[in-house]
């Protein structure tokens, strides 16, 4: 059956209602991330977790210990599962960033691997760091078991982007929502993926609030 990973990226916050770039900042989660991380833990409640990974940064781990509540689960932090750094880029906007640092930032959406962000952390390096780590975790646990990983959008993204094998210039095509659930059973080194997205817990009826940020990197896209 191999190791069943739950991928959760976590809720709101501040930052992300502002559309700034977080990366490796500590901001905490508004009302609202809260909610959505307990909407999370109620949507997971008859899932027996053997462990629960998060980010050490305080908008996953307060996601995580949410979510590891009532299951009988300590959360272990891992310095791995951090959001990319995006350098000089974190606490500005969108368009901040593409105003000030236009070059690198239309390089960037279109090759993160070879054009980093200005000041900050290639894809190629994060990616490596975050295989590392879900190797780790997956080698820590047993044949069977339920792990979840409470982590950033830019985490799961990198996972499933070498999972996928997508290409370099496609890799802005998988969304990752606040809040949103992804399911991988990793089995003999091979990933099973279930689940991608997954936000259906959070709202009764679909909402595209976030769905924004689409527009806002489609706008950008035609500059380039």
């Amino acid at each position: 059956m191999g190791v069943k990973l739950f991928l959760i990226r976590h809720g709101q916050t501040v930052w992300n209602l502002e559309g700034r770039y977080q990366g490796a900042k500590d901001t905490a989660l508004t009302d609202v991330g809260l909610k959505q991380a307990e909407l999370a833990s109620k949507y997971l409640s008859k899932v027996k977790f053997s462990s629960v990974y998060s980010s050490p940064l305080k908008r996953a781990l307060d996601t995580a210990n949410i979510i590891a509540l009532n299951k009988n689960a300590c959360v272990v932090a891992r310095e791995n599962l951090k959001e990319i750094n995006f350098g000089k880029w974190e606490g500005m906007k969108f368009g901040e960033i593409n105003a000030k640092y236009k070059d690198d930032y239309m390089g960037w959406l279109e090759d993160p691997f070879q054009n980093p962000p200005t000041g900050g952390e290639s894809f190629e390096d994060f990616t490596k760091r975050t295989l590392e780590e879900i190797n780790y975790i997956i080698g820590s646990s047993d044949d069977g078991a339920n792990i979840a990983v409470v982590t950033h959008g830019g985490v799961i993204v990198s996972l499933l982007v070498y999972w996928l094998k997508i290409p370099t210039s496609r890799w802005r095509s998988i969304i990752q929502r606040q809040g949103a659930i992804n399911i991988v059973v990793v089995d003999k080194g091979f990933p099973y993926i279930s689940q991608i997205n997954y936000t259906g817990h959070l709202n009764p009826v679909y909402d595209n609030n976030e769905d924004k940020v689409i527009e806002i990197y489609s706008s950008l896209k035609d500059d380039c």
